[in-house]
C-alpha cells in the first residue's frame, strides 16, 4: 500500500456558512480525498480538544494522509472562543448533551450537510474525538446511535457523566463509578424505547493521564457494555517497538464475535494524541503541542479496526 507523503498543512474547506441553523455556532470544515475515485465513499468526523483547532487536529492526527491513500472524506466541526474561551466542546452543558440541541444539532447539520452534498457512504461514518473532543463525540453516539457505525474515543468520559462545568473538573480527575442501571439510563436517557444498535465503542487511554484519569476510559466501557449483550472477552498485546509504552487491547465480543468494545490501555501514556511520525505504511501524524510520539500510530489503528485501513 503506496501513502502519499502530508502535503501543506491541512487541506480543508471550510463549509461553515452552508450551515442554516447551525444553533450551537460551531465551525465547520471537510476534507475531500485526494485523486477520489467514482462512488460512494466513508466519513470519518473528527473532534478536536481543548485549546485546538481544526488545522491542529488534522496536522495531529494524520486523519487527512490517511483519507487520501485510503479514500474516505473527513468532517472537522470546530469551536469558537465565544462559545467557550479554551476552544473546549461543551460536552458538559445539558443543551449540548441533547439530541437536537446546541452543539449537538450543529454537529449533526454538518453531518448531514456533507452526507447530501458529497458522495458518501451513509453505512460507513464514523466519529473520532480526542480530551473534550472525545467526551462531544461519546456525546453524539449517545444522542444520534443510528447515524454512527462506530465511534473512537481517546481520553473521553462516560455519556452524561456531569452536567456542569464545576463537576466536569472534579469527574475527569476521579470519576465516580455509577452503577449499571444508572448508566444504561443515562445512555438510553434521548430515547428510552429505542430498539435498534448503538455503534461500536474504541477507546484508547493513557494509564497516567492527568487531565483525564484513566477511570473515566473504564467507566466509559461499563457504560456501553450495558447497551450490548458481551459473549466473550479477551485481552492481547499490541505488537509495537520495544521502545513504545505497552499497549494492551481488550476486545468485548457479541455471540457472533465481532467486537462490539475495543478498549486500548497505554501503559504510563499521558494526556498526548500517540503517533508515529515516518513514512512507513503504518505511520503517521505530526508532533504538536497535543502529539507526542509514542511509535504507535494510533490514528491507524483506529482506521484499521474500521476496515478502512489493511
Amino acid at each position: 500500500m503506496f501513502f502519499l507523503p502530508f502535503i501543506g498543512f491541512s487541506q480543508l474547506t471550510d463549509i461553515s456558512a452552508q450551515l442554516k441553523a447551525n444553533p450551537g455556532n460551531l465551525n465547520a470544515y471537510i476534507h475531500e480525498p485526494f485523486g477520489k475515485k467514482e462512488g460512494k465513499k466513508p466519513l470519518v468526523l473528527v473532534l478536536h480538544g481543548c485549546n485546538q483547532t481544526a488545522d491542529e487536529i488534522a496536522l495531529g492526527s494524520g486523519w487527512n494522509q490517511l483519507a487520501d491513500s485510503l479514500g474516505f472524506f473527513v468532517l472537522y466541526p470546530e469551536q469558537k472562543t465565544n462559545n467557550n474561551m479554551f476552544r473546549c466542546f461543551n460536552w458538559f452543558l445539558k443543551d449540548d448533551q441533547e439530541k437536537d440541541k446546541g452543539e449537538m444539532a450543529s454537529i449533526n447539520e454538518m453531518m448531514q450537510y456533507a452526507v447530501s452534498h458529497y458522495p458518501i457512504d451513509v453505512s460507513r461514518i464514523y466519529i473520532y474525538g480526542v480530551s473534550a473532543g472525545a467526551a462531544m463525540s461519546v456525546n453524539f453516539m449517545a444522542c444520534y446511535p443510528d447515524k454512527l457505525k462506530s465511534g473512537a474515543i481517546l481520553a473521553g468520559t462516560a455519556y452524561k457523566q456531569v452536567d456542569s462545568p464545576m463537576k466536569s473538573f472534579a469527574e475527569m480527575r476521579q470519576p465516580t463509578v455509577f452503577s449499571d442501571e444508572v448508566l444504561r439510563q443515562r445512555l438510553y436517557s434521548q430515547d428510552s424505547l429505542y430498539s435498534g444498535e448503538f455503534p461500536q465503542l474504541i477507546v484508547v487511554h493513557g494509564t497516567d493521564d492527568k487531565v483525564v484519569n484513566y477511570g473515566n476510559g473504564e467507566v466509559l466501557v461499563k457504560q456501553w457494555k450495558t447497551a450490548f449483550t458481551i459473549a466473550s472477552e479477551s485481552e492481547r498485546k499490541v505488537n509495537v517497538n520495544p521502545s513504545s509504552p505497552t499497549i494492551t487491547r481488550k476486545d468485548y465480543k457479541d455471540a457472533s464475535g465481532r467486537s462490539v468494545i475495543i478498549f486500548y490501555t497505554a501503559d504510563n501514556w499521558g494526556h498526548y494524541l500517540m503517533i508515529d511520525p515516518g513514512p512507513g505504511p503504518k505511520q503517521g501524524g505530526e508532533v504538536t503541542k497535543h502529539a507526542k510520539d509514542g511509535d504507535f500510530f494510533s490514528t491507524y489503528e483506529i482506521a484499521r479496526d474500521w476496515n478502512l485501513a489493511p
